[in-house]
């Protein structure tokens, strides 16, 4: 499978080792306008800090699904758990295996394909819910988990789903992942709602691309037509509807849209008896 060249580039800019939104713990006292990419990389920590709060205390291996750069996985192999990785990406096998100098293993698969050779006590889900087909998902998590073991899902889902919003193609619709969850046989054992701790993130990234990105774009768009306006010309009649459809999903980084549809969800399933259930 081809490079994530989006994820490579974050990992790279932002110098962080997690790949998620973050988790501020009192987000009404946040200025965006002032947080540094520091205070954006001390909330992710927090993140996964806040997550594994929710791990049983039966939990000893786990498999980290869609791992990132590692960071997650780094965390919980500190804390004593034993950790496998999983995700279908070229860039983030190649740096998951020099970050643990090849020690810990990594399927390059997608998990809908993933055939586990071993049961696991929990599957972790974070923000990789959205990525993974809800059937297909369940079916391979019930092969993957050892009897009683545990899902644990970290992601935003989709709950207003009235018109045609872009959010709405970004991620599950909650009530699907819900029933389907419960007819496959996991048991909702926790969940918490974290999305006002999560819209920081989403703020800050707005006010850069709104204070650096725009301007630079802004001054490059007249440096060109000035200088030469039929290169201008071309570059904008090939490229100004993709432009404008990138501009159409910047309302997936607005904090106020993402409240209107979408919630980010952490769920605590736990695998059942599918009788036990119905």
């Amino acid at each position: 499978m081809a490079i994530d060249h989006v994820l490579k580039l974050y990992s790279e800019t932002i110098q962080s080792p997690y790949l998620h939104y973050g988790f501020w713990d009192d987000p009404k006292t946040i200025d965006t306008n002032l947080l540094s990419i520091e205070d954006i990389v001390n909330a992710q920590g927090r993140y996964i800090e806040h997550l594994a709060s929710f791990i049983p205390e039966d939990v000893k291996n786990i498999i980290d699904v869609g791992c990132g750069v590692g960071g997650n996985a780094a965390y919980l192999k500190e804390k004593g758990y034993l950790i496998d990785v999983l995700s279908p990406d070229a860039y983030q096998e190649e740096f998951i295996k020099n970050k643990f100098n090849g020690e810990m293993k990594f399927f390059k698969t997608k998990f809908e394909d993933f055939n586990p050779n071993n049961t696991y006590d929990m599957i972790l889900e974070s923000e990789s819910a959205c990525y993974i087909k809800i059937n297909e998902g369940f079916s391979v998590a019930r092969r993957a988990l050892r009897e009683g073991g545990y899902l644990l899902a970290a992601d935003y889902f989709v709950y207003n789903f009235e018109d045609q919003s872009p959010h709405l193609k970004s991620s599950h619709r909650m009530d699907e992942y819900l029933n389907t969850a419960k007819s496959s046989g996991f048991q909702l054992l926790k969940e918490y709602d974290q999305t006002e701790n999560t819209m920081p993130t989403l703020d800050a990234a707005l006010h850069f691309i709104n204070r650096f990105i725009f301007p630079t774009a802004e001054y490059l768009q007249y440096s060109v037509q000035r200088k030469n306006p039929y290169i201008y010309r071309i570059i904008k009649s090939v490229f100004e509807k993709k432009v404008s459809k990138k501009m159409d999903q910047l309302d997936l980084m607005k904090s106020d849209e993402f409240r209107k549809y979408r919630k980010y969800m952490i769920y605590l399933f736990q695998i059942k008896n599918l009788f036990i259930l119905t």
